[in-house]
């Protein structure tokens, strides 16, 4: 009886995990655009060849507070604003991004105030503003500062407006702009000054008005003098942008008309020299949804790159960018007083081998580091979801390797979920193969359930019938592993499929490749073998520790003494159900342990990251810089 009540309520625990985690991902869906909805107003243009955009992922908890901005410049050092949980006190705190990773110092109170914001330059010359933190005073405050490595030294607070919700940005040139909301309605307000470094003070220009009905207002301004506004309808649930041009002369913007871009709340945005927009902004409503956009100027206008791609969860985000990385900040969802901070490389994702082929193109595939998607086809809303991108939009956010699981009707399935059809699959990757991408991907075929040769026969074809010429045919002599990135991409993109089990090898095909896993009884016969053995584990720790082991351990030597050619890193937990949920943890983290890696003592590396919801561990960030690095 006591054994039948255990069962009883741990199918009741697990039901709940699978309808919460499904119910969470539904929520973060809601405002995902599709190809028959509104979201959108403006009409977004097709991807430029100077393509690039931000995977700011799952962020990490890095002080307590609320109210928080952020500033960057060209050396990667950073300084952060925020107002106390609990008192009217505002703090700084300065970081360094290192390997995408953020290395903070500690928090400094600065003043006391509300509503910080804060702008800084390639010359460490800093600008903050903030709001007065009496009921009885409505007065705009600023302070001026030099930033050295670990800290900020300001000059005295200056009065120079009244008002609510203001922002702040700074150039090269000195020249700072500050937006503001007026105290008692809903009027936007602008002013241009220029900084003088040496008495840290700003010579201000006439406040203008630019607006009868905003909030929330954020501007980012680049070397060129090109200004670009956001802010959120005070009713709508709507966030509009205008461009504008800066006399430096009269201190004044010639402002273009405002254009409603997106639904959402408390927008944020930076601009970079070549007109690169990268803004952030909350879900309207209830949601603590955290979205980001991509886009670059056209003259008066904002063509957008790549629109409402959910990152995260919280409130009040905030961006600031430099060439190379951008950093996001924001507040913690609901009653949290936390606050979570994030980076992305600035690049194309989904051309990025070919983009570094100068660090891996004389390198073998054992001696590269490629991102991974477990599971990869279950992308469909399920309680059997491991990703949230089909395999095209996988492909175009970097992932290069998948593992795709059918069954005897060439569905993908994990578990008893169904998945999409081996055709879409298929599909997807011509699709995106016909792009002109010289990318190596790779689709290894596992785990077949309910098959026969009959099946096994009709996989094959639709593969090579599919994808014909992209398949890899190996003329070299040499084992896969062994094989330079420039001689699998010396003639263009290829595809290259692994198959487990003994049907590759009964009905041997060129192109169609034995896998084998490093455990096998016999590894003699793979084409390719991976050392690939997950934790089994829920608690991110625990798997780490485990995967971090085996790692170290890794010899390049499979279970038979044959050759093991690769370490693929399962950076998974493994809940019976509701992935999402658990696998935050281990997605967060990614990047900061991967920074700490280095080859082992057998002079191997991690060469597969392997990961549930790619997107929001920066996989492909961490692969990209660890090329580079080994």
């Amino acid at each position: 009886m006591i054994k039948s009540l255990k069962s009883i309520y741990l199918n009741r625990y697990i039901l709940f995990l699978s309808i919460l985690s499904v119910i969470s991902m539904s929520c973060r869906k809601s405002e995902i655009p599709s190809g028959n909805n509104n979201h959108v107003v403006q009409k977004t243009v097709a991807n430029p060849t100077e393509y690039k955009d931000v995977q700011f992922g799952l962020s990490t908890f890095y002080d307590n507070g609320n109210s928080t901005d952020v500033a960057m410049n060209k050396y990667n050092r950073i300084v952060e604003v925020h107002k106390s949980q609990g008192a009217n006190t505002i703090w700084y705190r300065v970081g360094n991004l290192y390997r995408n990773h953020i290395n903070w110092g500690s928090s400094k109170q600065y003043d006391t105030g509300i509503s910080p914001t804060v702008a800084a330059n390639d010359n460490n010359v800093v600008v903050e503003i903030h709001k007065s933190h009496s009921w009885f005073s409505s007065g705009l405050w600023y302070h001026v500062g030099t930033l050295y490595s670990s800290s900020v030294v300001f000059g005295g607070s200056h009065k120079f407006d009244s008002g609510s919700d203001p922002c702040v940005a700074l150039n090269n040139n000195n020249v700072v702009v500050e937006v503001h909301k007026s105290q008692g309605n809903y009027g936007l307000w602008y002013h241009v000054g220029i900084v003088n470094p040496t008495t840290k003070t700003i010579s201000w220009g006439k406040s203008y008005k630019y607006d009868n009905g905003g909030m929330n207002p954020s501007i980012a301004i680049n070397n060129n003098n090109i200004a670009v506004e956001v802010h959120q309808a005070p009713t709508s649930g709507r966030v509009w942008y205008r461009v504008g041009r800066i006399d430096t002369r009269s201190k004044t913007i010639n402002w273009s008309n405002s254009v409603n871009y997106q639904s959402g709340a408390q927008p944020d945005v930076t601009l970079l020299d070549d007109g690169t927009v990268i803004e952030v902004h909350a879900s309207e409503g209830l949601n603590d949804n955290l979205w980001r956009m991509m886009g670059k100027v056209n003259g008066n206008r904002i063509d957008w790159t790549s629109v409402g791609e959910y990152f995260d969860d919280g409130t009040n985000p905030s961006v600031t960018a430099n060439n190379i990385s951008a950093v996001q900040t924001h507040d913690g969802e609901g009653l949290s007083t936390g606050l979570f901070a994030s980076s992305s490389l600035i690049t194309d994702h989904s051309n990025w081998m070919h983009n570094i082929m100068g660090h891996i193109g004389n390198k073998p595939l054992n001696d590269i580091v490629v991102p991974g998607s477990h599971d990869a086809a279950m992308y469909d809303l399920s309680f059997g979801q491991t990703q949230d991108h089909n395999i095209y939009n996988q492909l175009k956010g970097g992932v290069r390797y998948f593992d795709l699981r059918p069954n005897g009707n060439l569905n993908m399935y994990h578990g008893p979920v169904t998945g999409p059809h081996v055709d879409a699959i298929l599909s997807n990757v011509k699709s995106f193969m016909d792009e002109g991408r010289n990318e190596l991907v790779m689709l290894k075929f596992s785990h077949f359930k309910d098959f026969n040769s009959e099946v096994y026969k009709s996989l094959v074809n639709k593969i090579k019938n599919k994808l014909g010429d992209y398949l890899y045919v190996n003329n070299t002599g040499k084992r896969l592993g062994d094989i330079t990135m420039n001689e699998y991409l010396n003639d263009g993109g290829k595809v290259l499929i692994f198959m487990d089990g003994s049907f590759p090898v009964t009905y041997r095909e060129d192109g169609i490749y034995v896998y084998r896993d490093n455990y096998n009884s016999v590894c003699t016969d793979g084409d390719i073998v991976l050392y690939d053995s997950y934790s089994d584990m829920k608690n991110y720790e625990s798997m780490r520790d485990d995967q971090l082991q085996k790692f170290q351990r890794f010899n390049g030597v499979a279970n038979d003494g044959s050759t093991a050619d690769m370490f693929l890193l399962s950076w998974t937990v493994t809940p019976i159900t509701g992935v999402w949920l658990f696998c935050k943890g281990a997605n967060a983290n990614l990047m900061y342990e991967m920074n700490k890696i280095q080859r082992n003592r057998y002079g191997k590396i991690p060469n597969i990251l392997y990961v549930d919801f790619y997107e929001y561990a920066r996989v492909t960030d961490a692969s990209i810089i660890m090329n580079k690095r080994f």
